[in-house]
C-alpha cells in the first residue's frame, strides 16, 4: 500500500468512514450480476421460440436486438452511477458508497473505466478470474478493498454505520468539526445552579433571551426553573445545549428530528423539531432521554447516522437502536446540526 492510500485511510476512519463488510460487497455484486441478466431476458425467450420452431424468423432476431440494447445501456447507466454517485443498484440496495481516496469523492469515470476493464479482462480465465476479482476483498481484513479497488484507488464503505464520502456537504461538515478546536458553547447556557435570590434583577437589567430556534414542539416552555427556595443538597441534572444558542433541559424522554412523531404506545415523549436546511436529518432521527442521572441518546435507524465526539478525540458512530450514555461536554452531530451535553449540579 503506498503512503498517500495509508494516509487517507487513516483519515477515513478519523472521519467515521465504516468499510463495507465482505458478505455485503458480495451481495451487491450479486443484485448487479441480475440485473444484467435481466437484461437477456428477452434473447433467452428468441432462443426458446427458435427452439420451438425450429428455424430462423424475425422474432428472435428482435428480440435479440432488444437484449443487446438494454445490455448497453444498463452497462453505461452502471459506469455513470459508479463514476458520480460510486453507486450501483446493488450498492444502493446494500446501502454502500465507493469513494475515490485523495480526495474523498466520487470515483470519477477514469477510475471506474479502469476497474471495469481489468474486471472485463478477468473473463479470459471463465469463472475463477471474476470470482477471484469479487472475493478478494477477503484478503483485506481491515478495510476490505479488493484488487479491483486498489487497481482504481477506490475504498466501499457502508454508509448505514458511518459516513457517506461522496456527500459534499456531510463530508465538508464532519471534516470541519473535525479541524476546529472545540467551541465553548456554555456562554449560551444560563448557570442551572440559579436561586430565589437571582430574581432581585429586573427584566430591564438582564437581557432577554432570543427564542430558541430548535424548534420546541409539545412543551410550553423549556427554561431552566429555579426552586422555589434554596434547598439543602444539589442533584445533577443535564441539558442539551444546540449550536444556535438555544439549549433544552433533558427530560424523561423525547425525540429530535425533522419532523418527529410520538408512537402510538409513547405519548409522553418531548417532540423537538430542528431546522434542517440541508436535509440531511431524518423525520423521526434520534430518542434521548435521562436515565437517573444519566443522559442517552439512540439513533432510530436515521439515514445520515448519528457521530458523538468526545472530548480531544475521533468522532465514532452510534449504533442504530442502541442506547449510548452521554458524558459531560460529548457532542453530538445529526445531519448538519450539532448539541452539546452539559451537566451541572442544581438545587433540590
Amino acid at each position: 500500500m503506498d503512503v498517500v492510500s495509508a494516509a487517507a485511510l487513516a483519515r477515513s476512519s478519523m472521519l467515521g468512514m465504516h468499510p463495507a463488510e465482505a458478505r455485503l460487497r458480495i451481495w451487491s455484486y450479486l443484485i448487479d450480476y441480475a440485473v444484467s441478466l435481466a437484461t437477456l431476458l428477452p434473447a433467452g425467450i428468441g432462443y426458446i421460440i427458435f427452439l420451438v420452431t425450429g428455424h430462423y424468423s424475425t422474432v428472435p432476431l428482435v428480440l435479440s436486438g432488444v437484449s443487446a440494447l438494454l445490455l448497453l445501456v444498463y452497462l453505461v447507466v452502471l459506469l455513470m452511477m459508479n463514476s458520480r454517485k460510486g453507486s450501483s443498484p446493488g450498492k444502493a440496495a446494500m446501502r454502500l458508497r465507493a469513494t475515490r481516496l485523495d480526495p474523498f469523492a466520487a470515483p470519477g469515470f477514469g477510475r471506474i473505466l479502469l476497474a471495469s476493464f481489468v474486471f472485463l479482462l478477468s473473463h479470459l480465465i471463465p469463472v475463477i478470474g471474476p470470482l477471484l476479482m469479487l472475493l478478494s476483498c477477503l484478503f483485506d481484513r481491515d478495510h476490505r478493498r479488493s484488487w479491483l479497488d486498489k487497481i482504481a484507488q477506490t475504498y466501499v464503505v457502508d454508509i448505514r454505520k458511518g459516513l457517506d464520502p461522496t456527500n459534499s456537504r456531510a463530508l465538508a461538515r464532519t471534516e470541519y468539526l473535525l479541524s476546529r478546536p472545540d467551541r465553548d458553547i456554555s456562554e449560551h447556557l444560563p448557570s442551572l445552579g440559579t436561586s430565589a435570590e437571582d430574581d432581585i434583577y429586573d427584566d430591564a437589567a438582564v437581557p432577554a433571551r432570543p427564542r430558541s430556534t430548535a424548534g420546541i414542539v409539545g412543551a410550553q416552555n423549556s427554561d431552566w426553573h429555579s426552586p422555589a427556595a434554596p434547598q439543602t443538597g444539589t442533584v445533577r441534572r443535564a441539558a442539551f445545549a444546540f449550536d444556535d444558542g438555544s439549549y433544552l433541559p433533558v427530560p424523561e424522554s423525547g425525540l429530535i428530528g425533522r419532523a418527529p412523531q410520538a408512537t402510538e404506545e409513547s405519548g409522553n415523549e418531548l417532540l423537538v423539531a430542528l431546522k434542517d436546511p440541508e436535509r440531511l436529518l431524518s423525520k423521526t432521527h434520534l430518542a434521548f432521554g435521562c436515565d437517573g442521572a444519566n443522559a442517552w441518546i439512540m439513533d432510530l435507524g436515521s439515514s445520515n447516522g448519528t457521530q458523538v465526539t468526545a472530548a480531544s478525540r475521533a468522532p465514532r458512530n452510534a449504533p442504530p437502536n442502541v442506547r449510548l450514555h452521554l458524558n459531560d461536554g460529548d457532542v453530538v452531530q445529526i445531519g448538519s446540526r450539532t448539541f452539546r451535553i452539559t451537566f451541572q449540579e442544581t438545587a433540590k
